[in-house]
């Protein structure tokens, strides 16, 4: 019998096919493994800073950074029993800062927790637990106190801000940045650290501003709230949050509100600029499409083209002077004034609780308290006021007084609420704003469904940023007798116009 049998040169063949079929799988395997063993495993997934801010009854948010890119999470720890991992407020992924919120917690009541940091668990640091307290139940309530801005420098949405004091005598306040590099936290979620209770700041207490954008890279603001802040809430013009390599902001943060952490207390701090004589703005450009920022409470964003304004750069048109003056933002310990000059001038407003004496004044909300610059568009806010209670009140425009026909505008304050409302904002972008950036955004509320509240809500209003960038707190609108915060539904209309030098429709 014959066998038949493979030529030896053909076997050969077929075992270098066979070894390079299955050694080239093995060799790319092996390589991919040594890139992971070297270049992930660098990664170095040590939480640092980590800090409390947000302290409430029933929440706390929890953030820190690390020297990479890595995951991060927050498993809870209740009566020695772990509860379900918390992701960062921004979704999975990696980043240098983490940010996460933790809801749904007990009055008065100390919680321990873990720091997941990629596949790394972190329950203690010198030997004490990771733990946080949350703030006890209490009658006083604080009415949302939005604030606003911008950070250039960062990373897409890799930024946290924080807002504290600078005396450090209460934890600080926190948000992340939006993709857009918008971002808003809530100072009214301030909290006296000794107290235990909520913290209000005045327009002359200090405050520091630091954005974070990894252990060595943020940038840190320091003023009175009053200098850094407009009536609006928003970050004035003058000074900004730009991310600055090899600055740090930990050095500012009260001890007691960093569980975990390393500072180098040399800091790099950005001095405010001091406020410039006035200038002509620059035009502003196009703009692209805002993403939806995440912050406290809802907001939504729509960038707005006035497409149908009647474009006159060179001359003022529409209602000028006393007949422009309007009520605006009106609240229970507040309200805002606005005007429209047919020349650039300054403009104040004096007033006090007596016809006769108006000893106190306000000036426009991007001046500072010891300057006043010329501009078409005026907006002064009155700030800390009382509620229900009657003021009289002029406006100083130029050489011009206007003062109702010599009787004095009179406003009566809103009634303090039992109950504060959520906190809910509209903002975005308009184009076509003229060569001299000056404009205002009025907004409200008109009921369309016949839910919630009826009618027509209060007019709130906002200045137009140097970008066309503007914000409105719609919940603090009110009905319109002022009784109750104006409760919308989705059915309802919110009708925006802006006041420049040229006319606009309403949209």
């Amino acid at each position: 019998m014959k066998i038949a049998t493979v030529p030896r040169k053909r076997r050969r063949d077929l075992i270098t096919i066979v070894v390079l079929l299955i050694g080239i799988p093995l060799l790319v395997f092996a390589s991919y493994q040594v890139y992971q063993f070297f270049v992930m495993g660098s990664v170095e997934p040590l939480p640092r800073n980590v800090t409390i801010s947000n302290v409430k009854h029933s929440s706390v948010t929890i953030s820190w950074v690390t020297d990479e890119r890595t995951t991060g999470s927050v498993i809870p720890v209740v009566n020695e029993q772990e509860q379900v991992p918390v992701l960062d407020e921004r979704g999975p992924g990696r980043r240098f800062t983490h940010f996460v919120n933790l809801e749904f917690l007990e009055p008065n009541k100390r919680y321990e927790f873990i720091i997941v940091s990629e596949d790394e668990r972190y329950s203690e640091v010198g030997g004490e637990r990771l733990a946080f307290s949350t703030a006890p139940l209490s009658a006083e309530t604080s009415s949302p106190n939005p604030l606003h801005g911008s950070v250039s420098g960062g990373r897409g949405d890799d930024v946290i801000v924080y807002l504290m004091l600078k005396d450090k005598s209460a934890y600080p306040v926190s948000a992340v940045m939006g993709a857009g590099g918008n971002w808003m936290v809530d100072s009214a979620l301030l909290r006296d650290i000794s107290q235990n209770s909520p913290m209000v700041p005045t327009p002359s207490t200090n405050v520091v501003l630091a954005a974070v954008s990894g252990v060595d890279e943020g940038s840190v603001i320091e003023g009175t709230y009053s200098d850094l802040f407009d009536s609006n809430g928003r970050l004035k013009d003058v000074y900004a949050l730009n991310i600055i390599p090899g600055t740090s902001a930990f050095s500012h943060f009260p001890e007691v509100a960093i569980l975990a952490g390393f500072w180098d207390e040399s800091v790099e701090e950005i001095t405010p600029p001091s406020v410039p004589d006035f200038q002509e703005p620059i035009t502003t450009f196009p703009i692209e499409e805002e993403e939806v920022d995440r912050g406290i409470g809802r907001r939504l964003v729509h960038d707005l083209e006035w497409v149908d304004m009647v474009r006159a750069d060179g001359a003022v048109s529409g209602v000028t002077g006393e007949s422009s003056v309007q009520i605006v933002n009106k609240m229970d310990t507040s309200f805002s004034v606005i005007w429209l000059s047919e020349e650039r001038e300054e403009g104040y407003v004096r007033y006090g609780t007596s016809q006769e004496n108006l000893s106190l004044e306000a000036n426009d909300e991007r001046d500072g308290l010891g300057n006043r610059n010329p501009y078409y568009v005026h907006m002064v806010t009155l700030s800390r006021l009382e509620p229900n209670t009657e003021y009289f009140f002029e406006v100083r425009s130029g050489n011009s007084i206007y003062d109702n026909g010599g009787r004095k505008y009179r406003v009566n304050t809103f009634p303090s609420l039992t109950s504060s409302p959520s906190f809910d904002s509209i903002g975005g972008r308009i184009e076509g704003v003229p060569s001299h950036n000056e404009a205002l955004v009025l907004a409200s509320i008109e009921d369309g469904d016949s839910l919630g509240s009826q009618g027509e809500s209060t007019k709130i209003a906002s200045v137009v940023d140097e970008n066309g960038r503007w914000i409105l707190t719609v919940s603090n609108t009110r009905t319109a007798d002022g009784s109750s915060s104006f409760e919308y539904t989705s059915g309802d209309t919110v009708h925006i116009d802006v006041l420049t030098t040229f006319l606009t429709a309403t949209h």
